[in-house]
C-alpha cells in the first residue's frame, strides 16, 4: 500500500460517514449552502446537496455543487452515536463477548453476534440477546443525555 492510498482512503471514508448528514458547504466564491448531503464523487469531489438553503434564504430539492467550485464543508449536527464508544459500552456493561462484536466504523454501526445491528436509528434484530442490545443502547443512550421514552 502506498503512503498517500491510506490518506486518501481515509478521506473517502470521512465523507462517507457524512452521508445524510446535515452540512454546510462553502463555495470558493463565498455562497454557503445549508441541506442533507446524499452523494459525493471522489474523483471531482461534486456533492449532491437534498432539502438545500442558501444563507439568502432560497430553497432548492437538490443542488449539485462541482467539486472544482467546493471551498469547505462543515457538519452541522453532531452524532450523539458513535458505533466504536457503544461497542466499548456493550462490552463493559453488557457481559458480551470481544469475539462476538465488531464495528464497522465507515457506517457507524455495530454488530452483534452476526444477527443484531445497531446503528443511530436503534437495534435491528429479535430475540433475548437483541433485547439485552437494545436496553444497552437505551442506557448508552441515556448517558449521553438523550432521553426515551
Amino acid at each position: 500500500m502506498s503512503i498517500a492510498t491510506e490518506p486518501a482512503r481515509r478521506f473517502t471514508a470521512k465523507l462517507n460517514s457524512l452521508i445524510d448528514h446535515v452540512v454546510i458547504v462553502t463555495t470558493s466564491d463565498g455562497k454557503t449552502y445549508t441541506g442533507k448531503l446524499t452523494g459525493f464523487d471522489p474523483s471531482t469531489l461534486s456533492v449532491v446537496i437534498e432539502e438545500a438553503k442558501d444563507s439568502s434564504g432560497n430553497q432548492w430539492p437538490i443542488i449539485i455543487i462541482s467539486g472544482s467550485r467546493l471551498a469547505e464543508i462543515k457538519v452541522g449536527e453532531s452524532e450523539v452515536f458513535n458505533a466504536k464508544e457503544f461497542m466499548e459500552f456493550l462490552l463493559r456493561f453488557g457481559n458480551i463477548d470481544r469475539s462476538q462484536v465488531k464495528v464497522y466504523e465507515d457506517a457507524n454501526v455495530v454488530e452483534v453476534s452476526r444477527t443484531i445491528r445497531v446503528s443511530k436509528n436503534g437495534v435491528e434484530g429479535s430475540g433475548p440477546l437483541a433485547q439485552k442490545v437494545n436496553t444497552l443502547f437505551r442506557e448508552y443512550l441515556r448517558t449521553k443525555g438523550v432521553v426515551i421514552s
